[in-house]
């Protein structure tokens, strides 16, 4: 028997297992699996069929969830708070160096010594004042990520509350392009905002 019969006849025996393999499925239980499938290919919607996954578009979710709005607008109002003391600190050493440069020019100053202490004086407020700035926005920059915890740990929570009545295995978060397409019948993100609106109401 020369090589090309060898592989004939190999390639034979694992025909004939694989039809003996499919006949026991055909008649124990794996008729039914085989007839699911072909059920879903030929047009089932995905909703209808027994995939246990969904996602949730998170863009969509964090400017419809209301604990997200409000915590955008807690941090909003901090922000602008930090930006008004800034700016009422800085308008306010722009006005002493504009003093300080007019009376340097005109000789208003008694001596030297003082026009150099206010001016160190001028100096020392303009560096407290960039420390100032740098610390609050570290401070904000510590806050935010405080808080997309803290709503990433409830949208969590609550989405393990929710599921419990719909027994999804998987659900995907969708931002950008991290899923390139999802037939929509997976997207449960109004069922979502809608019961986390609900919960935090």
């Amino acid at each position: 028997m020369n090589m090309k019969e060898k592989v004939h006849y190999v390639i034979e025996a694992v025909l004939a297992v694989a039809v003996v393999i499919l006949f026991i499925l055909q008649f124990s239980g794996g008729k039914k699996s085989i007839t699911t499938a072909a059920s879903v290919t030929e047009g089932e919607s995905a909703s209808e069929s027994a995939m246990p996954i969904a996602f949730i578009d998170v863009d969509s979710l964090m400017s419809n969830y209301t604990y997200s709005i409000d915590l955008n607008e807690q941090n909003t109002k901090k922000v602008e708070n930090s930006r008004a003391i800034l700016t009422e600190k800085l308008r306010k050493l722009q006005v002493d160096a504009t003093d300080f440069q007019r009376k340097a020019e005109t000789g208003a100053f008694l001596s030297r010594e003082r026009m150099e202490a206010e001016q160190q004086r001028l100096m020392k407020r303009d560096q407290e004042l960039q420390e100032l700035q740098a610390q609050m926005s570290q401070e904000l920059g510590e806050e935010q990520l405080r808080m997309n915890e803290e709503l990433r740990n409830m949208v969590i929570t609550q989405l393990t509350e929710f599921n419990k009545g719909k027994g999804y295995h998987i659900v995907y978060g969708k931002m950008n392009d991290n899923i390139l397409y999802a037939d929509e019948a997976y997207n449960i993100t109004k069922e979502v905002i809608d019961y986390l609106n609900r919960q935090y109401a």
